[in-house]
Parts: C-alpha cells; structure tokens; sequence
C-alpha cells in the first residue's frame, strides 16, 4: 500500500516538473535588481537547519521538513541560493510552514540522530538516494518521507510544490475538516 502511494506522490510532482519546464526562467527584472545589491542583515533569509536538529524541531511544532541535499562544487545549487532561496515568498514559506534543512552532501560532518550516527554525505546517498544535485525532499514532522524533487526548479515551480505539501495534498485520506471542531 506505501508504494503505490509513495508512486502517485512521485508522479505528481513529475506532473508539476513538466508543468514548470516551458518557463524555466525565473528571474523577472525585478529579481535582478534585488540580486545585483547585496544581502543586508535586514533581508529575510531562510532559516536552515542542520538535519539533526530539524528533525527534532519538526517534530515538536509539527511541521513539513524540507530538504536541500546541495554540494559547494554543485553550480545548479548556487543558482537556486542566487534565484530561488532569495524569493521573499519561498522564504516566507519555508521560514512560517517547513523546517528548513540543508545538508552538503560530500561533508564528512556526523549527525546525531536519537544516537543513531552518520555523515551527511551517507545520510544522502544510503538514506535518501541522491544520486544529483540539488536534490530535495519533503519529509512529515515525524521524519517519515513523502517525496524527492531533483534538479534546479524556478520559484514558482518550488511554490507550488511547498504548497501542495503544506496542504497535505499528497494525503488522499486528509480531510478538509477543521481538527480543532470537537
């Protein structure tokens, strides 16, 4: 039953790949403006976390993780930090909704989790199957998977992928009911 479910996820977001292929450029005139100035302590930045401790943190306010397996030699990774992880609405998405995690997946840097040990370089290849980068994933607050993306995306692609996860849409036995209703 998990595979079938993890296969529909996987095709979705295919789907949302092929949707977002025809206008691969992201950057508006706009967004090139902002990029050619210089980050100040004042501009909202992403809030990344160490997978470790995202995990934990995830866990305790119940929210989506998501997760960017990147490389420091990986030029499609610098292109995302340059015109995606800059986007005040991605960063407002994944600051509010998701608990960011970035992980370099050539570091020899050991997680702790719950005392289980390993690099972040093994936690990409042997536990999540990154073969590219930039890879990511989504994950539950309880640290159970839903899905990859690989590959540079634009803005809106990534968008519309961090809402499709923050609204459960990948859960077809989610309900729109109100939880809090007794």
């Amino acid at each position: 039953m998990q595979k079938p479910k993890l296969l529909i996820i996987l095709l979705v977001l295919v789907g949302f790949s092929a949707a977002g292929l025809p206008g691969a450029r992201a950057t508006t005139g706009k967004d090139k403006t902002k990029s050619e100035n210089p980050q100040t302590e004042a501009d909202p930045k992403i809030d990344w976390q160490a997978y470790d401790i995202g995990l934990k943190k995830a866990l305790n306010e119940d929210k989506h993780v998501f997760i960017d397996f990147t490389a420091k030699w990986c030029g499609y990774c610098r292109k995302m930090e340059r015109e995606v992880f800059t986007d005040p609405r991605v960063i407002e998405l994944l600051n509010n909704d998701f608990i960011a995690v970035r992980v370099d997946g050539e570091s020899r840097k050991e997680l702790d989790i719950d005392g289980y040990k390993i690099t972040e370089r093994n936690l990409a290849v042997r536990e999540f199957g990154v073969r590219g980068y930039p890879t990511f994933w989504f994950l539950k607050s309880d640290g159970s998977k839903i899905g990859p993306i690989g590959g540079y995306r634009p803005a809106e692609f990534m968008l519309e992928a961090l809402n499709f996860v923050k609204e459960k849409r990948y859960d077809s036995t989610a309900t729109e009911e109100n939880p809090e209703e007794d």
